[in-house]
């Protein structure tokens, strides 16, 4: 049974509905069902729709009708008994429906949560028990894109007059003609009955206009694999044709379009999966994430980032916690030239960027991507924790200091003194059993830093800005930013700006410390917190340290738009995730040997080896050697 309809507000101005009850659990398929004054045939199409698929599927309507067609969409949903289907309504004001009905088939594949999308009108012109045969071609066939066909084998368009059904034929064979290569083998490019596998194109790149959704695609999209079902075009079952002169003047008008223009750039989507927990797809390269970088990804990703170009808005901060996808904006000038980032929680969480904040990578990742990440990581029973990791053998050391200590210089000291493995220097993943996993961003380091070392692989040019580069992004930097955004000035726009003409010394830690081993996971051993200050070294209990650890995460984050993006995403999720965080930290450190170390002259990597060192070979006991495995009173995923 669906659970209780979800409204937005009275004055939004696109009204939801959801039917979701707030699973988890994988979405295999879900339709997209563009309505436009079709409220007659809303109930059949569902007690079709249920009667065919006998797995849980997902209905996503985006309605532009002025007749009752929301309101019966509405009221279905609440009566409830669809059983295996979960229902969302879009319903789109007039002044969001440019495009027609392209652009709400991209607003519905947006919304999607499943790993394949059907494309369907509610007319019932459209056959939905064909659909699970088109599901089982795509699978078998390992395609993109299946095209339920009116003139393939088994096909027949009889639900047409035979005035439309020329007009029709003609408009598919001009199309043929002007993309010869993209359609080849494809019989009905017009076709309103699809099916696409979700994660084969970006439905932001697509320019929607008019009835032809699929000639878009295919059009825009040349690499995808295609195969054909062929179906009967049935009679319509109620409401009237929208075809009309307007529509084929468009659909002209469209084709003309798609040939001037440059296919979609699919290369320009860049794959991230970070130890299977989670994913996130971005139209430009994250560098932070680049170890964790795939080809392509299987289902809809846990975070997808996109570009946008904003329409000129009073700049300032937004955050609507009352639509059905609760969103948050913030905007620092007018229009889209500076610093603007738009986030929207769905079952994908959509960042959306104008380009400043694409071209400055480093600004993207830090500023919009990590905050959202901190708690999408949550969320799955694992805390990203401000710590830098080494390893002896499977046992994991956490360095924490507060930001801008010395923290990445002590740990690349560290790792030239012995036989350790690397981690991370500023993030790390830890589970409530004391499970670490590797985080392997590239290191900022400073012209000191590089000193510091012996066998860092920097070329002369990189040596020489580095003095330039260090100053820019050093504390004094970092504390210089927080002064201008107290001001009230436009802080991540200079921020972004500044990172575009000065780039950060970022760099992998083979590149500083060559041959150094990377495992992938390790068990929680020892914690050690290094201060600045008069010299002093003292042994803490677990409670104390977990708050010096908690206060030096916080102090990690802060900067502009971080306040936004964290309300938002707290406020969004049905659980407390700030003690769920608290939670897995407490229980991974439970009964961890912590150390604070203050120092006036940063010699915390020599006391950090020599104890190592002393305390094995002076105690004969390996007093760093983790704790044995032990049930969690946290619950998290593998």
């Amino acid at each position: 049974m669906s659970s209780p309809a979800r409204f937005d507000a009275p004055e939004i101005d696109h009204s939801s509905v959801s039917t979701r009850s707030g699973s988890t659990e994988e979405i295999l398929l879900s339709f997209v069902i563009p309505t436009r004054n079709e409220a007659a045939g809303i109930e059949q199409l569902l007690e079709r729709l249920a009667a065919t698929t006998q797995f849980p599927v997902e209905v996503v309507f985006v309605d532009d009708s002025d007749d009752t067609t929301a309101y019966r969409v509405r009221r279905l949903a609440e009566r409830g008994g669809w059983g295996h289907i979960d229902i969302q309504l879009v319903h789109r004001t007039n002044r969001r429906r440019e495009g027609g009905l392209g652009s709400a088939v991209c607003e519905g594949i947006r919304r999607a949560r499943g790993t394949y999308v059907c494309v369907i009108d509610a007319d019932l012109q459209h056959p939905p028990e064909l659909v699970e045969e088109l599901l089982a071609r795509a699978v078998e066939a390992d395609v993109d894109v299946v095209v339920a066909s009116r003139y393939a084998a088994g096909g027949s368009d009889r639900g047409l007059a035979p005035s439309r059904r020329f007009v029709s034929r003609s408009c598919a064979a001009a199309a043929k003609v002007l993309f010869a290569k993209r359609l080849r083998g494809v019989t009905d490019p017009l076709s309103g009955f699809f099916l696409l596998r979700t994660a084969a194109i970006d439905p932001s790149a697509l320019h929607p206009h008019g009835f032809k959704i699929l000639l878009e695609i295919l059009g825009r999209n040349p690499g995808l694999r295609i195969a054909e079902v062929g179906y009967e075009f049935s009679e319509r079952y109620a409401g009237l044709s929208k075809a009309s002169v307007r529509e084929g003047l468009r659909y002209f008008w469209q084709l003309g379009h798609i040939r001037a223009s440059r296919p979609a750039r699919r290369t320009s989507l860049h794959h991230y999966d970070v130890h299977g927990i989670v994913t996130v797809t971005a139209d430009a390269k994250l560098p932070e994430l680049e170890r964790f970088r795939v080809r392509s990804l299987d289902a809809p990703p846990t975070v997808r980032v996109r570009l946008k170009r904003f329409d000129r808005r009073d700049p300032g901060e937004l955050i609507d916690l009352q639509q059905a996808t609760p969103r948050a904006r913030y905007d620092e000038v007018l229009s889209h030239r500076g610093f603007v980032a738009e986030v929207e929680v769905g079952d994908t969480v959509d960042a959306w960027v104008s380009p400043l904040v694409l071209r400055s990578p480093h600004v993207l990742y830090t500023n919009v991507v990590e905050p959202i990440l901190r708690w999408s990581f949550v969320r799955r029973g694992y805390a990203l924790v401000h710590a830098a990791c080494f390893t002896d053998g499977d046992v994991a050391h956490l360095v924490t200091a507060r930001t801008d200590t010395g923290k990445t210089t002590t740990m690349l000291k560290v790792l030239e003194k012995g036989d350790y493995g690397f981690v991370s220097d500023d993030l790390l993943l830890i589970r409530a059993d004391g499970t670490v996993l590797t985080y392997p961003k590239p290191l900022t380091i400073s012209h000191h830093t590089v000193h510091a070392l012996t066998s860092a692989e920097l070329g002369p040019i990189e040596r020489f800005f580095l003095p330039l580069q260090s100053r820019l992004h050093s504390r004094g930097g970092r504390e210089f930013a927080f002064l201008l955004a107290s001001k009230g000035l436009p802080v991540a726009t200079i921020n972004a700006v500044t990172q575009i003409v000065v780039p950060p010394p970022k760099y992998h830690v083979d590149r500083l410390v060559p041959g150094v081993p990377t495992p992938r996971t390790a068990r929680v051993g020892t914690l050690h917190i290094i201060q600045r200050g008069d010299d002093f070294d003292a042994t803490i209990g677990t409670a104390e340290a977990v708050e010096l650890l908690l206060e030096n995460c916080e102090d990690a984050y802060g900067f502009p738009p971080y306040s936004s993006l964290e309300a938002l995403l707290l406020a969004a999720s049905d659980d407390d995730l700030r003690a769920q965080e608290q939670d897995i930290i407490r229980s991974a450190l439970r009964d961890t040997p912590a150390r604070v170390l203050a120092s006036s002259c940063m010699d915390w990597a020599e006391r950090i080896h020599e104890h190592l060192v002393g305390t094995i070979s002076g105690n004969g006991v390996a007093a760093t050697s983790p704790r044995p495995e032990s049930g969690s009173a946290v619950n998290h995923t593998a």
